[in-house]
């Protein structure tokens, strides 16, 4: 859980950032309003298209397959993040549970004395 967080946020960070970067680039480079370029981001990022907002300059294409595999990797980041930690957690109960079974098991012979010590003896 330590190691999860830190990287969870990490990835979560970058996607935040390459969306920041990616709206100010189509801004800049297309002049478009903010809102369409917050839009063609998005949809760039997540792969979901439909299609381009406005036609695209050659810079723009440029932008927008960079944008594809830096939001398709970073999702997947994300994914692959959230998985190991269900099954890291999962795993981790179970081994908890076959330790606790063995130090059981090991209990052979021993006497478990209850209210012995310097208290009980005043």
């Amino acid at each position: 859980m330590r190691v999860f967080i830190p990287r969870f946020l990490g990835a979560i960070a970058y996607l935040v950032v390459l969306m920041m970067v990616g709206t100010i680039c189509y801004v800049v480079i297309e002049g478009w309003p903010w809102q369409d370029a917050l839009y063609m981001t998005v949809i760039t990022m997540t792969a979901v298209a439909f299609r381009e907002v406005q036609p695209l300059s050659e810079l723009g294409r440029d932008l927008t397959m960079v944008l594809l595999a830096g939001g398709i990797t970073g999702i997947g980041v994300w994914f692959a993040l959230i998985t190991s930690f269900i099954v890291e957690f999962d795993l981790g109960h179970v081994r908890r549970k076959r330790w606790r079974a063995r130090m059981l098991e090991r209990l052979d012979g021993h006497v478990v004395l209850c209210g012995v010590g310097e208290l009980v003896g005043k």
